[in-house]
């Protein structure tokens, strides 16, 4: 490998390095105006801790100023460097990008600043922070808006001191007292959101290289090429590109670069969250080379027609480059539209089932990745390709080779190659992962925009080889009728409240009225978490990998379901569906459901153990008789909770003394039991085990800690132990009801546990109402609209 060029270029994007939008930018938008809005809350007035921090700050000595002040210089000098750069080389696209992120960062800053301190800043609290600092300092963040907007134009080494000098720019507002350390992490987390918004607005560039600069990396691997364009088709993290080496064959590049990084793990991520058993690829760059120069050797070395590696290595610039050579063609020559022949589909067959023997599982099969050379069948790409020899992975390529043939030649000619193929037990083991939840990122577009219909080749490919489709369990609808019983229901909470907490209306009207609207959108957005535990949890339960994004919206598509059934029957209907979509057994997606629900309900039981009984954390809660003040009604819930238990007990008794009554729990117990038993057996893994136990227990913890900000909008405050033991007797007592949701009968429960630990009726009513409100009543708005995403995605 040659070495290093002379001189690095100070902007690192050309002419191949279009604009276009990056999920990556979406997700920093998101999550910096997510802590900007929680670190608001906490900014003023100042915390304890953030008043000790500044008192250190001021024993600081005077003398040290200067340094302060060359921190900020440093940052302005930069800030002149590269615009006086973009000027000379006429770099509008980097002159566009600065200058509408510094506008947007203005305009951000003086709306918070107005939302945190009451008021507009004033020019002087703009850019000095005025003579007592202020929260947030704009012109920090607008420094920290130019120096995320022009990130993507500038090369590394130039990025990388702009990103220091802000850092110490912010450390050094801080010392010269101009904001505050809250404000300052606020400053700067405000720049960033205003360049991340100009740049989903208008695209980005993302550091991509030029074509001098592939043209050189190619010369430092010691290869020659020419007509380098971007490739047609292009994933994220890597930048694809088609060439031709001196004999005029076809290469295909792929450069990894520094700058792709970012959206490497994003999309990594993506696929972990979306992708039902994505294939896992490795985590670096050099690496996602080494793996795909590997399997392409072992593959070829073992018969299969995959492309020549020409070579796999790191440039000069340490950007990772794969070059192969194909010679194949495509299987449906565009210029006559000729389909494939029976041999060029039973060719395709061979070639997956030759993979599998190997041992290796692709996972993004489509026509595209399909090729011919000299009358055979070869695979032209290989990135995706992973030692995986599960049956899962298996029978999810045959399922995206039956669909990539359909797509080719029409459901005839596919179902009788594949029939001949798989012949009834291939067909029968492949079917219930015939689905657009099993098939890959291109194929699953590529169905979407052709309405190919899934179901007619399912019952096509079951038919010729005479087998049975499975069965998927039918969705109850949620109907008029169902809702009119909750309004019904909801009349009623009321009665409960007032029974168990004796809540005056008009003080808890006032009271509502009352709440801090920063502390209700916290509690709103925490209520939203437990969503994504509740799915670890659900994959913990489930014997075959899952994806996780899916699975937290059957979560939210659950809570609305509830407002129809009680809870636990509308999950397991939900869940069966659901299951059955992932190529699992009805009796299988049943006993997935009573695993989680039953470790959810131990987890229940043992956290009111560890608190109550054991005494672990700081719970003191003491149920007295109301009295004038309205500080009582718990004894109220005790007496009701009491009666509960008893009637518990002599159904139990009385069910195990009858015969007939035993004979007929026995009768439906024993085969959920034999289910469960069968699941638990494929759950021996240490890393199952955490997220089915870890799963719950975060729900729990969620739900007390959206409690906890709950009845902070209303000034009063408990401990998470408190929390956690209120919230969970409540959900246990509200679960044992046969009320959908426990409409009426949480929230007095609520309000009765929150009156025990020492908070006063009125606040403990309003409190409950808003958790209910954040965690049950509002969350079925957005839960219909995860049902219909599952619904269109073939999920459900």
């Amino acid at each position: 490998m040659r070495g290093a060029r002379s001189g690095v270029p100070f902007f690192s994007s050309g002419r191949l390095a279009p604009r276009e939008r990056n999920a990556t930018d979406v997700v920093t938008l998101a999550g910096t105006v997510v802590s900007i809005l929680l670190l608001s809350l906490v900014a003023v007035p100042q915390s304890g801790f953030e008043k000790a921090v500044i008192g250190l700050i001021e024993a600081v000595p005077s003398w040290l100023d200067i340094l302060w002040w060359l921190g900020i210089i440093t940052l302005v000098l930069w800030i002149l460097t590269v615009l006086v750069t973009t000027l000379l080389r006429r770099r509008s696209d980097v002159a566009l990008d600065a200058g509408l992120s510094c506008v947007a960062a203005l305009g951000l800053g003086a709306v918070v600043g107005q939302r945190i301190n009451g008021s507009w800043p004033s020019l002087a609290q703009i850019v000095a922070g005025g003579t007592n600092g202020t929260v947030p300092l704009v012109m920090l963040a607008i420094g920290s808006a130019f120096a995320a907007a022009v990130a993507p134009h500038v090369a590394r080494p130039f990025r990388r001191f702009g990103q220091w000098t802000v850092a110490t720019a912010g450390v050094s507002v801080v010392m010269l007292e101009a904001t505050t350390p809250i404000g300052t992490l606020i400053s700067l987390l405000l720049g960033t959101a205003a360049a991340a918004l100009v740049h989903v607005a208008l695209g980005t560039t993302t550091g991509r290289p030029t074509t001098v600069e592939v043209t050189s990396a190619l010369a430092d691997l010691g290869v020659t090429a020419s007509n380098i364009e971007l490739a047609p088709r292009q994933s994220g993290g890597v930048v694809a590109l088609d060439a031709l080496d001196e004999h005029g064959d076809a290469l295909r590049v792929k450069v990894y670069g520094r700058d792709a990084r970012d959206a490497q793990l994003l999309a990594r991520a993506w696929r972990g969250l979306w992708y039902r058993g994505s294939t896992g690829t490795p985590a670096g760059r050099l690496q996602q080379v080494e793996h795909e120069a590997f399997v392409t050797l072992f593959a070829s070395a073992r018969g299969l027609l995959v492309p020549e590696v020409v070579v796999a290595g790191s440039d000069a610039r340490q950007d990772s480059v794969i070059v192969v050579r194909d010679v194949s063609s495509a299987l449906v020559d565009r210029s006559t539209d000729e389909l494939p022949d029976a041999a060029a589909l039973a060719g395709i067959w061979g070639v997956v089932r030759g993979m599998h023997r190997l041992g290796l599982t692709h996972g993004e099969l489509s026509p595209e990745v399909f090729g011919v050379v000299a009358g055979r069948v070869s695979l032209r790409e290989m990135s995706r390709v992973a030692l995986a020899d599960s049956d899962d992975q298996q029978q999810k390529d045959l399922a995206q080779a039956l669909v990539s043939t359909a797509l080719l030649v029409g459901n005839d000619r596919a179902v009788s190659v594949a029939g001949d193929e798989l012949g009834p037990d291939g067909v029968a083991a492949m079917l219930p992962y015939l689905q657009q939840a099993a098939l890959g990122t291109a194929l699953r577009h590529r169905v979407k925009s052709e309405a190919f219909d899934l179901a007619a080749l399912r019952s096509a490919i079951a038919a010729a080889v005479e087998v049975d489709v499975p069965k998927v369990a039918e969705l109850r609808r949620v109907r008029p009728q169902s809702l009119m019983t909750m309004a019904l229901i909801v009349f009623v909470a009321y009665a409960l409240i007032s029974a168990f907490g004796n809540v005056d209306v008009s003080q808890l009207v006032d009271e509502i009225s009352g709440a801090s609207i920063g502390w209700l959108v916290a509690a709103l957005i925490a209520a939203q978490l437990p969503f994504l535990a509740q799915a670890v949890a659900t994959r913990g339960a489930c014997p075959q990998a899952v994806p996780l994004g899916p699975l937290a919206l059957l979560q939210s598509g659950i809570g609305f379901v509830a407002l129809a059934v009680p809870s636990t029957a509308g999950r397991i209907a939900l869940d069966i569906r659901f299951f059955q979509r992932q190529g699992l057994q009805a009796t299988t997606a049943v006993s997935i459901s009573a695993i989680d629900g039953f470790s959810g309900f131990l987890v229940q039981v043992s956290v009111l153990v560890l608190t109550l009984a054991v005494g672990v954390g700081d719970v003191e809660l003491q149920f007295k008789r109301s009295g004038s003040d309205g500080s009582g009604g718990g004894s109220n819930l005790g007496i009701a909770l009491g009666v509960l238990a008893a009637v518990v007990v002599v159904a139990a008794i009385a069910a195990m003394a009858l015969p007939k009554i035993r004979a007929r729990v026995v009768e439906r117990v024993r085969p959920i039991l034999g289910q469960v038993a069968d699941t638990v057996r494929s759950l021996r893994s240490p890393k199952k085990l955490l997220q089915l136990f870890g799963g719950n227990l975060a729900t729990q913890l969620l739900f007390a800690v959206a409690l906890g900000l709950c009845l902070r909008a209303f000034g009063g405050s408990l401990n998470l132990a408190t929390l956690l033991t209120v919230y969970v007797a409540s959900a246990l007592f509200g679960g044992m009801m046969p009320v959908p949701g426990g409409v009426g009968v949480m929230e007095a429960a609520l309000t009765a546990g929150l009156v025990a630990a020492g908070i006063g009726s009125t606040t403990s009513a309003a409190t409950a109402l808003v958790f209910r409100l954040v965690t049950f009543y509002l969350p079925p708005l957005w839960g219909w609209l995860s049902l219909r995403w599952l619904r269109h995605h073939d999920y459900l």
